[in-house]
């Protein structure tokens, strides 16, 4: 398999190194901003329960205040007397120009990937009994969609990719008594692939080929929760996601290949890819100091280690593991609510995360770095029963310097003042 692997990558891409096609499609499973994307690497906390947009995820799994906790911890749903309901929408901003240095040896422009991405949300929750509720979420919080233009230098890796996996989540919580409740949830997954590159045909007067390899995939990834509630002002929520595999499979499309290129890339009649969205804990704390001000915390941890670790298969040979290197991600927030008059109130946040990736490792189609956040929101109660809110928050990663091999060669550069900016609105029914 390996031989194999390797006449391809040194007849296709005219690299040195073993596997460089598909490390190249592997690392494309991985693009994102996000998470990207969001905190937590590609987990993105703002669009998986938009309300968390105000606090930069922190305290996430203990707020419990509105529907969304139907997907950020499941106990959270017997904290609601009646039914409730959550919808809401946002748009996300990415900014990410990528600049070249002098060691870059493909020719080519600097590329960006400075995109608006709108997202969306529901959450219902069904009181059955006092102590028995039900729910329901339809969220994103997996992936993003990426275009760095068909002539940049990191072409030979990925020109556009596109990976997402919405989720539609049955909800099931318990209060077994007055100060401890549990949940569960089935994250009902499909998860789309849409991966181009760009071939290099190491043929005098041919250009370049081009690839596409897109499939979709369902998996289930289980939500589990508990929620304790030492005292009326203070509540501590703990939610554990399980690891999940996706596997895609598809006949890549090659066009415009050369004559030698051609005849390699006509051998290739299946490839498959496998990655893990990684298991993540996560506690949060919540506690009202007085009639007016409330705080919150979180830590969290999330085994993005093993998302590095692709599977792929060519054809019908025996699967091999791709490692692309990358660190598990550790989360630490806290976060402020203020009533400020009896209909409004005041949300803040600011949260860490620690890198994916250091320069060394990191791939250069996943720009993320360690993650600073900010968050500010607003709601209003319109009535008893609705109340109307909006938030922004502030993702920042700064500088990420970039330097690997890239099918073609050598690219070296950075992802200058990289950032992202959620804006978020709702409404919620309780």
């Amino acid at each position: 398999m390996k031989r194999y692997l390797k006449k391809l990558q040194q007849q296709i891409q005219g690299s040195p190194c073993p596997n460089k096609l598909t490390s190249g499609l592997a690392a494309l499973l991985l693009t994102l901003s996000v998470s990207h994307a969001n905190a937590g690497a590609l987990y993105i906390y703002e669009t998986g329960s938009p309300t968390e947009t105000g606090f930069g995820g922190a305290g996430m799994t203990a707020r419990a205040q509105d529907a969304g906790t139907v997907f950020t911890n499941p106990a959270g749903m017997t904290r609601f007397n009646g039914n409730a309901t959550l919808a809401s929408g946002g748009l996300l901003y990415l900014y990410a120009p990528f600049d070249t240095s002098q060691e870059t040896t493909i020719s080519g422009t600097d590329g960006s990937t400075t995109e608006f991405f709108p997202y969306g949300s529901f959450a219902y929750i069904y009181s059955v009994s006092d102590r028995l509720k039900l729910g329901v979420s339809a969220q994103n919080n997996f992936g993003l969609a990426l275009d760095w233009g068909t002539n940049w230098v990191g072409r030979y890796t990925s020109t556009q990719a596109t990976i997402i996996a919405p989720q539609v989540q049955p909800t099931v919580s318990f209060r077994v008594n007055k100060w401890l409740s549990v949940g569960a949830g089935a994250g009902l997954t499909l998860g789309y692939l849409d991966a181009k590159l760009r071939v290099n045909n190491k043929e005098p007067g041919k250009g370049d080929g081009k690839m596409e390899y897109d499939d979709t995939d369902f998996a289930v990834q289980g939500n589990f929760g508990i929620m304790l509630e030492p005292s009326p002002r203070t509540r501590i929520g703990l939610r554990y996601l399980t690891e999940t595999d996706l596997d895609f499979e598809d006949n890549p499309d090659f066009s415009r290949m050369g004559p030698l290129t051609g005849a390699i890339t006509d051998q290739i009649t299946k490839l498959d890819l496998g990655m893990k969205m990684p298991q993540s804990v996560m506690l949060g704390v919540f506690h009202d100091l007085n009639d007016k001000w409330a705080i919150l915390g979180s830590v969290g941890w999330d085994q993005w280690s093993k998302f590095g670790y692709v599977d792929v298969s060519v054809d019908d040979s025996p699967e091999v593991t791709d490692e692309l290197k990358f660190d598990d991600v550790w989360h630490f927030g806290v976060g402020a609510q203020y009533k400020y008059k009896p209909r409004w109130i005041i949300n803040t946040g600011v949260a860490y995360d620690t890198g994916l990736s250091g320069k060394k490792h990191r791939s250069i189609e996943i720009p993320l770095g360690d993650m600073y956040r900010l968050g500010v929101g607003t709601e209003y109660s319109k009535r008893n029963d609705l109340t109307i809110g909006a938030a922004m928050d502030i993702l920042w990663e700064g500088d990420l310097q970039i330097d690997n091999d890239s099918g073609g060669g050598r690219v070296s550069g950075e992802y200058s003042n990289v950032f992202m900016t959620f804006f978020t609105v709702y409404a919620k029914w309780q």
